[in-house]
């Protein structure tokens, strides 16, 4: 049976299912409101063994119902539907009014005791209860059992881990959560991961299709770096998510400008066992100069494995990216995770989420990805000229910016590669757009011979206008601030390689990240140039939060020699004010592990906005 829920499913019925299948119309009553209702039940009414009642009052028993509904081969109803279905021969089997039930907790536990065990153990759907249609039908074709509860109330938390307790380790979960980050890391760190599925469009149909033994796409070689050029693989969100794929994806892919620009689209790698034809469409149709690579983080959304789950997630990653002929994954676990991922896994590369100087764990490659979730083309223009402009220093640089695919498309994406490509003939650089696993490649070519540090500044530099009052340590550490109130870092003055400095030693290797700030005096609608100098061990970046947002270089791998970050922006006219909470700061920030970062030359001067 399948519906027409939005303008997507009249594309993917031409489009995704095999000719061999026969497809009817089923007719039905436009002018009356139970005409569809009436029409199926007329045509598949004997097969419905019963009808499950919702109660208007409380919502959760929609998820309940149709947990119901799996195990009794029934269909969920409401009260006013009750008197049309019992017209066709459909019994009531369970009226959850009666039950009067109150409270989500109340309501899911009841649905654990009574219904859990009878339900699959190979899958669990999280569901807002408001989604009607959509999800559901496959939710009740594969018996699974459906609740909709959040790791943010204690209470809730308690029994959504009982619940994921039921399956084993690294079983998907489909549908949505009511709090993603949380939720995300609660559902990982259970041994779980999430195949965002909530509004994915009649699943039962696409589910049944005949899955492929795989799947094929190009290989795109490596590029010789050389200086003066920007090498940018865009990466296109938010793949993991399938009904982002059946609906928003596929528009995007209708663009006039698909294919004009390399690009990396994320997607669901599961998906060739749970719509196979689906994602077969975007392999046969895929431009020959871009490439499909899984979403976060893999074979599902997953940020907090740890230990064997993270072991086996990371295998199971490496399997279906076999499988479907990919070559990079889109990476949003803990930085700490990196090896143990790499080595399970044995993927090619790791595009991770968060500032990370390039390196190799065996023969995977990890490099960061540069800036993340632009929404808007300016906003990716400018980002992509300030890192070329205070980054490159005549070296080669790589960059890989995170699309926003909500929000931009194809034609954004390449008038800025235009524009990229006309002002670099001003300013004398050349850029050349690659796929993500073609930049990792190449970055592995070029690393594999030349360092990965950037030049080292060693002569102190303290410019003119400096709105630091101590850049170089030499009054100690007043003005900087510990983040976390120093519980997880200290900061000391010293001298280090004959100049005063600043000593920073992080303690933690938690996985997230410490800095140390400093708040200049700046003013709101003025445009300055940050910039510091950074040595020791480890790895850092600079971080510039202009009162609003964080704008970060790209993290360096630390030497005994300084290396100089630096970036030119703009504050903005709704920034706070003051010398400390959210006001602007200068901030240098950890990688990964616990660094010693030694720290001199910090500036803030004015200066005049890029063109």
């Amino acid at each position: 049976m399948y519906l027409f829920q939005r303008p997507e499913d009249e594309f993917w019925l031409k489009n995704a299912v095999p000719k061999d299948i026969e497809v009817k119309q089923l007719s039905y009553s436009n002018s009356d409101p139970n005409g569809v209702l009436k029409a199926l039940l007329t045509q598949f009414g004997k097969d419905v063994k019963g009808a499950i009642i919702t109660d208007p009052n409380n919502p959760d028993t929609v998820n309940v119902a149709t947990t119901m509904a799996g195990i009794d081969d029934a269909m969920v109803i409401t009260p006013s539907q009750e008197t049309l279905v019992e017209s066709y021969g459909i019994k009531i089997l369970h009226d959850f009014r009666d039950d009067h039930l109150t409270g989500t907790v109340a309501t899911y536990q009841w649905a654990v005791q009574h219904l859990l065990p009878q339900t699959t153990n190979k899958d669990l759907v999280m569901l807002d209860p408001s989604i009607q249609g959509y999800i559901r039908d496959y939710a009740i074709a594969t018996k699974s059992f459906v609740f909709y509860l959040t790791s943010t109330d204690p209470d809730q938390k308690a029994l959504m881990d009982e619940i994921l307790k039921y399956t084993p380790s690294n079983t998907p979960i489909l549908g949505y959560i009511p709090n993603e980050g949380p939720d995300v890391a609660e559902l990982s760190s259970q041994g779980h991961f999430l195949n965002a599925s909530d509004y994915l469009d009649n699943e039962s149909v696409w589910a049944s299709m005949p899955s492929p033994p795989s799947l094929k796409q190009p290989k795109l070689p490596a590029v010789n770096a050389k200086s003066n050029t920007v090498y940018v693989a865009f990466l296109v969100s938010d793949g993991d998510n399938a009904q982002y794929v059946q609906h928003r994806m596929q528009n995007l892919w209708q663009d006039p400008d698909l294919g004009k620009v390399p690009v990396g689209w994320t997607i669901a790698p599961g998906m060739i066992n749970f719509a196979p034809t689906i994602i077969s469409y975007y392999y046969k149709h895929l431009p020959k100069n871009s490439e499909l690579l899984p979403g976060p983080s893999g074979i599902g959304y997953a940020t907090a494995e740890t230990g064997s789950n993270l072991e086996q997630f990371a295998s199971l990653t490496g399997e279906i990216m076999r499988r479907d002929d990919m070559s990079t994954v889109d990476y949003w676990g803990s930085p700490t995770a990196l090896d143990t991922f790499a080595k399970a896994s044995g993927v090619s590369n790791i595009s991770f989420d968060a500032p990370l100087a390039y390196e190799t764990v065996g023969h995977t490659v990890i490099n960061e990805q540069t800036s993340g979730y632009i929404s808007d083309p300016n906003d990716l223009l400018n980002t992509i000229e300030q890192q070329a402009a205070t980054e490159q220093q005549g070296s080669p640089l790589f960059l890989e910016p995170l699309i926003d695919a909500w929000n931009l498309t194809p034609t954004d994406i390449y008038n800025v590669a235009q524009e990229l490509i006309e002002s670099g003939q001003q300013t004398g650089k050349k850029y050349v757009f690659l796929t993500p696993s073609q930049l990792s490649s190449t970055m592995k070519n070029y690393y594999s011979t030349h360092s990965t540090g950037s030049p080292s500044g060693d002569a102190p530099y303290n410019p003119p206008g400096n709105i630091i009052s101590n850049p170089s340590g030499e009054n100690g550490t007043t003005g900087w601030v510990v983040a976390y109130d120093g519980q997880y870092s200290t900061l000391t003055s010293t001298s280090y390689n004959g100049s005063s400095a600043l000593e920073w030693k992080i303690n933690d290797n938690t996985g997230s990240e410490d800095w140390v700030s400093y708040y200049p005096p700046v003013q709101n609608g003025k445009t300055y140039t940050f910039s510091v100098q950074v040595a020791g061990s480890g790895q850092a970046f600079m971080d510039v939060w202009d009162g609003t947002q964080d704008i970060q270089t790209i993290p360096v791998k630390l030497t005994s020699g300084f290396q100089t970050l630096t970036w030119t922006g703009t504050i903005p006219n709704n920034a706070p004010g003051g010398q400390d909470g959210s006001a602007p700061q200068l901030q240098v920030r950890e990688s990964v592990g616990s660094p010693t970062v030694y720290i001199r030359d910090a500036s803030v001067v004015p200066s005049t906005p890029l063109s």
